[in-house]
């Protein structure tokens, strides 16, 4: 029988039996109840909070052990092991991490899945001032990232978890032990851009083909091609950022996973001119009148898009249908970039149609800027 119940209210999990501290939870269809070696005062309730919350994250993550257990009852004793440490644990600090990260949904979803799968199993239950560099690269040695990229991408949460519990002041900058670990260098490739008869291909089949409500998909490949937005700025698009008399538009939003933000990806709003093809897809989406606030709407929902693989399936379509190259269709803003530059014109011109600084335009467009004049210097360089 249980004792009589304290007038203060027992923690969640923790209660009192034969005059015993005991612990109870239940995760991944385990129930555990687990009797505590300490006495039934603050400091003791306090410890068996600890306690519970730190096995229940190793359930969580599949690595709670009989030992694990054993040690909490102090039925065994291990030097080199104490389940209770009074600092704050590395799990506890990447919580407030993902809760306070300002990174889009997209971002933010492969921070956590980065978190869970290699650092949160190795590194949750350690308290965040005692992880070193070297314990760092042991954790790193022993996933074995198959890629650079995909080893950079991880280090960014990781990095983030670091800088918070500076942030909070559990930490000094000069004990991070990031400040030991550098990112590996990864060959950036270069844009893989449509051809010029890749596009009126897949343009001219997307015409032919698609009826209905599917013929949406046709215009919003022509503004796809002919503005080079992004496919999160085409789904947010508003018919009160069209400007009719002057024909431009301004893209300052972007949708992503259903999410309306009021920022673009580069956080940098631009007004994106028309010309005859773009503005003959606005006029065609405008006389569909399917949303009298979006520009893009779903014809399968009627609802405005949660992401952009309605459209993109299409496209594979027709890639499929007239035999090209298979790229993703985000590489139609590649394609209008190559095609400006190709066509002479102005790259601080393009540069602010496609939202990019000018050095970072060079920097992913460089070999585009002079059009065919590169296999008119190359041909002058004697080969006999």
């Amino acid at each position: 029988m249980d004792d009589q119940p304290s007038k203060r209210k027992m923690p969640t999990g923790v209660r009192i039996r034969h005059g015993r501290l005991q612990i109870y939870f239940s995760r991944n269809k385990e129930t555990y109840n687990v009797t505590l070696p300490y006495p039934t005062t603050a400091a003791g309730i306090n410890t068996a909070v600890k306690i519970r919350r730190e096995l229940i994250t190793k359930a969580e993550w599949g690595v709670l052990t009989d030992d694990d257990i054993a040690l909490a009852r102090g039925d065994v004793v291990a030097d080199d092991s104490k389940i209770v440490d009074n600092g704050v644990l590395f799990q506890e600090v990447a919580q407030k991490y993902l809760k306070h990260c300002e990174a889009n949904q997209d971002s933010k979803g492969d921070y956590l899945s980065a978190l869970n799968k290699h650092w949160m199993p190795r590194l949750a239950l350690m308290p965040i001032d005692k992880i070193t560099s070297d314990k760092v690269r042991d954790v790193i040695a022993d996933i074995g990232f198959n890629s650079d990229k995909t080893y950079n991408n991880c280090l960014v949460p990781l990095r983030g978890v670091f800088d918070k519990a500076i942030e909070l002041r559990l930490i000094t900058p000069a004990d991070n032990p990031m400040s030991m670990i550098k990112n590996k260098k990864v060959q950036s490739g270069l844009p893989d851009p449509f051809t010029r008869d890749e596009m009126d291909a897949l343009l001219n089949w997307l015409d032919v083909n698609l009826e209905g409500k599917d013929r949406f998909y046709y215009w919003y490949f022509e503004m796809a091609f002919w503005t080079g937005c992004r496919p999160s700025e085409l789904i947010a698009l508003r018919w009160s950022d069209i400007d009719w008399f002057n024909g431009s538009m301004i893209i300052s939003k972007s949708r992503v996973r259903g999410v309306e933000k009021q920022v673009t990806k580069t956080h940098t709003a631009r007004e994106v001119y028309l010309n005859d093809r773009s503005k003959r897809a606005l006029e065609a989406l405008d006389a569909m009148k399917l949303h009298d606030d979006y520009v893009m709407i779903c014809p399968e929902t009627s609802q405005p898009f949660y992401n952009e693989k309605p459209a993109r399936m299409r496209l594979i379509d027709a890639m499929k249908a007239k035999r090209v190259r298979h790229r993703p269709a985000y590489n139609a803003r590649h394609t209008y970039a190559t095609m400006l530059l190709m066509a002479d014109v102005n790259p601080v011109f393009v540069a602010n149609q496609l939202g990019h600084s000018l050095q970072m335009l060079i920097k992913r467009y460089g070999r585009w800027i002079h059009g065919d004049q590169n296999k008119i210097e190359i041909s002058k360089l004697p080969t006999n």
